[in-house]
């Protein structure tokens, strides 16, 4: 029998009949499902009177028998969510997206069965996505320590500036005067960085990107390091602090704090299936492609 997590952040009455096909489709084809605990306590006053097995942490995934698969139900910051809840378990993580754009879901609502049937054939593959390691000298604790999609230093108050030093092995790169800077991983290179005029980079790819929000000097572009740099970051504001996120789970640092980032030494498993490949996804998402010539064309 497969073991399921099931983690869904929001409950939504939107949602709702398509979670319940969910669980009954799991259901029939003997998976055993461990819901999310403060999900399940709004849930079952509402549609499902059926008891579960629930988890509220980390450990409650692997104590006694492990799940072998947990399920984001939700949008990516679902997915990011439910990364930071598996940590460094390998339980794969796989998305089904009922928000709007989904990256990092490789589930619809219109695929939903086919891909299930899929993954209990075990026609799948684990693409391992790299993370980054957050550390600070501040004696502020930091939200999380590790993240998948990206870091990111905003002003403390709208319209401050912030002057950002970053440093790669005791390099100096620039100094920045712009609202705000961006290290995105490979998987965040299609998130607020790409909104921020970054490139866009394939899972495989070993590097990080440092993107400039609103650079005040037009000159200054996005740069790609590799993966195994070590970065410094020096934050100086007229506030006296700055925010700082960490997969958009946000906390207040002081003036002058120095911010490490490397290289995470584990992993996050996210189950891809073989027909829903990056570029696949891309010009899905991103509409590449709309274009009545490409129509005679063959992929």
């Amino acid at each position: 029998m497969m073991k399921i997590a099931i983690y869904i952040r929001n409950y939504s009455e939107e949602a709702a009949p398509f979670v319940c096909n969910v669980f009954d489709f799991l259901k029939k084809n003997d998976c055993e499902l461990v819901l999310y605990e403060p999900f399940y306590e709004e849930w079952k006053q509402n549609w499902d009177s059926c008891y579960y097995k629930t988890f509220s942490c980390t450990n409650e995934l692997i104590s006694g028998e492990a799940v072998d698969y947990l399920f984001s139900i939700g949008g990516d910051g679902t997915f990011l969510d439910a990364a930071n809840m598996v940590g460094d378990t390998e339980i794969p993580i796989i998305g089904i997206n009922t928000g709007r754009i989904g990256f990092l879901a490789s589930i619809n609502r219109k695929n939903f069965n086919e891909c299930i049937e899929l993954l209990l054939r075990g026609e799948f593959e684990i693409e391992k996505r790299a993370l980054l390691h957050v550390t600070c000298d501040s004696p502020e604790p930091l939200p999380s320590h590790f993240a998948l999609n990206d870091v990111t230093i905003h002003p403390s108050v709208d319209g401050s500036i912030n002057a950002i030093t970053v440093w790669m092995d005791d390099k100096k790169i620039n100094t920045y005067w712009a609202d705000g800077l961006i290290v995105a991983t490979p998987t965040g290179s299609t998130a607020y960085s790409l909104s921020c005029g970054g490139p866009i980079l394939p899972p495989s790819a070993d590097v990080v990107v440092i993107t400039p929000i609103a650079s005040h000097s037009l000159s200054v572009r996005p740069i790609v390091l590799p993966a195994s740099a070590n970065i410094r970051i020096l934050v100086e504001s007229r506030t006296r602090q700055f925010s700082l996120s960490v997969d958009s789970h946000k906390t207040l640092l002081p003036h002058r704090s120095n911010i490490i980032i490397t290289k995470e030494k584990f992993h996050i498993n996210s189950v891809r299936f073989f027909s829903a490949d990056f570029f696949s996804v891309i010009r899905e998402k991103l509409l590449w492609g709309i274009d009545k010539r490409n129509l005679s064309l063959t992929d």
